[in-house]
């Protein structure tokens, strides 16, 4: 990376970021570019036995050997943030629910039996039948309203934060595997509001890229004269995880990498962004934030390696979490706010993401011939390498073996036919043997064994 320090700034993965003799160590600290040099003398791998995690664990390490140089044209990356854009603010164009009869169905008739509950017994048909009561089925559309969302927030599959395992006893189930967890949704993110449940506590919400029940308290209502305020602004996006958002009457929420709000002001230092708050009606009430212009940014980022492992960086090590269960992403979710800085949208589910743009599909080859083909073809940082289930991004090679960064639960092993996992549980960098030299892995079902296909995000 060429980093320039001057008398007014200094050069970082998201540009300028303004520095003089008064500001204090920490400030200084949390300059993404020295940040980054700090990656490049000292980094570690996590204390484990398996070879294909004792790879450095840091994007920007990764990133300090390829040029920073931006991966996408100017002309291309407009392209991709208007379709960001126009993605983004789809519900507001909604005059409907998007299936939401079809999915409601499909919940209670996948989830409304043989699942277990927080103490892994399982649940009776009572509560179930009270979940579809509250859900109100047949009233889908009634009130078909857009709004906004007001801070970090799910969208469930039934109006309830209670959980529905599958059973504990099988392999890869039961905790964290909630699976009425659709989605977790970040701060501003625009909504359709189809109804709300019985009780008034849930709305049933179509987001750009997931449907689900979201509490009431987690929204705001929009006319069309806040939408058209809304959408007239530029956008910043969240590229610090756990940003602390404040107005002047307090602190407002936390924002994770890939939130993003308008950009009010932009400024040197920090940025004024519009944050949303429901009023005591229910409808937005807009506030002015300020932001540090190193937890925030206008939209999008130029993708060169190191930007993008500077953001990736954020995330890494982030704890396991199915569909955004306890506010911590699965694989999906991590390639998608990973590359929603850089103007990118991805679906948010693994298969639509490896279908996604231009793609390879890899069924029939070697091993070898996958890595090969990796190797030869992969954009380091740009590139999705999918599996049945998983997603990973490529990170480029280590000693010859193509790496990848991927939020993952475990490995599957098997002890005298009897399937298990060995667990992981967070945003970990390995190569694709991974567990290879896992006493009792399962064969031929290895990440190598099992990727089919490799989506190039930016094509």
């Amino acid at each position: 990376m060429r980093s320039l320090k001057g008398t007014n700034g200094i050069r970082g993965p998201w540009g300028w970021t303004a520095v003089d003799a008064s500001s204090s160590p920490r400030t200084r600290a949390v300059i993404p570019a020295l940040l980054a040099l700090v990656m490049l003398v000292v980094f570690a791998a996590p204390s484990s036995g398996l070879d294909g995690l004792s790879v450095p664990q840091s994007p920007m390490f990764h990133a300090a050997s390829l040029a920073d140089e931006p991966l996408v044209s100017k002309e291309r990356q407009g392209e991709l943030y208007r379709e960001l854009k126009e993605r983004f603010y789809s519900p507001w164009r909604q005059a409907a629910p998007r299936d939401a009869v079809k999915i409601l169905e499909w919940v209670f008739d996948a989830y409304g039996k043989n699942v277990f509950g927080e103490n892994l017994l399982p649940r009776s048909s009572s509560w179930v039948e009270e979940q579809r009561r509250q859900a109100r089925v047949d009233a889908a559309g009634e009130l078909n309203s857009h709004a906004l969302s007001v801070r970090p927030t799910s969208l469930r599959l039934m109006p309830t934060q209670a959980p529905a395992f599958r059973s504990p006893a099988l392999a890869g189930e039961g905790y964290p595997f909630d699976y009425l967890q659709n989605s977790a949704v970040h701060p501003g993110e625009p909504l359709f509001v189809s109804h709300l449940s019985m009780d008034g506590l849930w709305a049933w919400c179509d987001t750009s890229c997931a449907s689900g029940w979201m509490e009431t308290r987690d929204l705001a209502f929009v006319d069309e004269a806040a939408e058209a305020r809304w959408m007239s602004l530029p956008l910043a996006v969240v590229v610090r995880e756990n940003a602390l958002l404040r107005d002047e009457t307090g602190s407002l929420f936390r924002a994770k990498v890939g939130a993003m709000l308008p950009l009010s002001l932009r400024g040197i230092v920090e940025h004024l962004l519009v944050a949303p708050v429901r009023g005591r009606d229910g409808g937005l009430i807009e506030r002015t934030v300020r932001v540090s212009a190193s937890e925030a940014v206008p939209a999008p980022l130029a993708p060169s390696p190191w930007s993008l492992a500077a953001v990736a960086e954020e995330l890494f090590g982030e704890l396991y979490g199915w569909g955004g269960f306890l506010g911590n992403r699965d694989c999906s979710a991590m390639t998608r706010d990973i590359l929603l800085p850089f103007g990118v949208w991805l679906p948010r589910n693994s298969r639509a993401q490896a279908n996604g743009g231009r793609s390879i599909n890899l069924e029939g080859m070697t091993n070898d011939e996958k890595k090969d083909l990796l190797k030869r073809e992969g954009v380091p940082f740009l590139t999705l390498v999918g599996l049945p289930g998983h997603i990973m991004l490529y990170v480029g090679t280590w000693r010859g073996e193509p790496l990848v960064m991927h939020n993952m639960w475990g490995i599957r092993t098997e002890h005298d036919g009897t399937e298990g996992r060995y667990v992981i549980g967070r945003t970990v960098i390995t190569t694709l043997d991974l567990g290879s030299d896992l006493p009792g892995h399962a064969p031929g079902k290895l990440l190598i064994d099992r990727i089919d296909r490799l989506a190039f995000t930016a094509d």
